[in-house]
């Protein structure tokens, strides 16, 4: 290799073929380096990609024109592994503008002796792609959120409407229905607190994508413990055992972790209805590096196969008459969840009860 290397840097341009005229005429910009980073050789393509003159490359410093990567003449070629995945950098140019890069290496000889190829991928258009395509997603989701709010508005109207004469028809007439009259007059009061139930899912969606995050360290053990107190004296009936690993901390929004608290442990504390004993768990696991925290019951569980649709709005896994609600909650858990860089996900068996484990992005340094 090194004796390839070496007919390619005396061997006249013009007398070059095969390999050695490919390096020339190829279209990617390519920068034959030596070990410390000084410019042996360069395309024509790199010339053109860094604004310089044809030959005007050869001798100069890797270091002026890829400052992240070379400080002066200390750099060994070792540090640049062709191993390493493709690298993003800022990429000056001879007349000091710059752009955004992937760079790839690959050696020739020795590592630490030999020389270097770095081929040059000016991403400046994908770039310029991505940031439309992102503010086109945040148009798009701020248009769905007004249109959220817009129909949640009209939706409540006649819906308060229908709920104000239900109530008033069972006033003035309730005594005289019979046994399905009243069923009926049930039904309608059941639907309404379930659209109602919907309009509230919607808003809370929304506003959860779009609601200013103001981040601290927060003490989910207290905050833990806070649901279960809730859920308690919402439902002092019910005999459940609630537990909580101590010392559980985060970096979020106090806000909308207790929304996430409030729909995981809620959904547990109501798919342990139809077990006794019934147990709500919360505790962490180390994974991958990741602390992840996990609420588990041992509830009614479901099937893994639907997993996939567990966090689409509107989308539910058990029927109303089991186990009641709209399908918003865990829609908007997982949207919250990302919005504080982290992931969420689920594991459950039929009967056996069900875990769902989130972990959050660490405190910015």
């Amino acid at each position: 290799m090194n004796q390839l290397v070496e007919k390619l840097l005396t061997e006249p341009a013009q007398a070059r073929t095969g390999p050695f005229a490919l390096f020339d005429c190829t279209p990617v910009p390519t920068l034959l380096l030596a070990a410390n980073g000084a410019i042996v050789r360069a395309n024509a393509a790199a010339h053109a990609l860094l604004r310089c003159a044809p030959g005007a490359l050869a001798q100069k410093s890797a270091a002026q024109f890829f400052p992240a990567l070379w400080h002066g003449a200390e750099r060994k070629s070792e540090d640049v592994n062709e191993a390493d995945a493709p690298r993003r950098l800022t990429v000056r140019c001879a007349d000091g503008a710059a752009f955004v890069a992937r760079v790839r290496f690959a050696h020739l000889g020795t590592a630490g002796q030999g020389q270097f190829l770095a081929t040059i991928e000016d991403l400046t258009e994908s770039e310029r792609d991505l940031a439309d395509a992102q503010a086109q997603v945040v148009a798009a989701n701020r248009d769905f959120q007004k249109f959220i709010d817009v129909a949640a508005h009209d939706l409540r109207a006649p819906l308060r409407i229908l709920t104000d004469f239900t109530n008033a028809l069972d006033d003035e007439y309730g005594a005289k229905l019979d046994g399905e009259g009243a069923g009926f007059l049930a039904e309608i009061r059941t639907a309404s607190a379930r659209m109602e139930g919907i309009i509230d899912g919607l808003l809370g969606l929304a506003r959860s994508g779009r609601v200013e995050m103001a981040c601290e360290s927060l003490d989910l053990t207290t905050l833990v413990e806070l649901v279960f107190y809730e859920l308690r004296h919402a439902d002092d009936a019910r005999e459940v055992e609630c537990e909580v690993e101590p010392g559980l901390v985060a970096w979020g929004d106090v806000r909308l972790m207790m929304t996430v608290l409030r729909a995981l442990i809620g959904n547990a504390w109501k798919f342990t209805g139809r077990v006794a004993p019934a147990n709500v768990r919360v505790y962490s696991e180390r994974r991958a590096g990741r602390a992840w925290f996990c609420v588990t019951d041992n509830g009614a569980g479901f099937d893994m196969t639907h997993a996939e649709r567990l966090f689409k709005p509107f989308t539910r896994l058990h029927r109303q008459d089991e186990f009641p609600g709209h399908g918003m909650g865990l829609a908007t858990v997982q949207c919250i969840v990302k919005r504080h860089g982290g992931e969420i996900e689920a594991s459950a068996q039929p009967g056996q009860g069900a875990t769902l484990r989130f972990w959050l992005a660490p405190r910015p340094d």
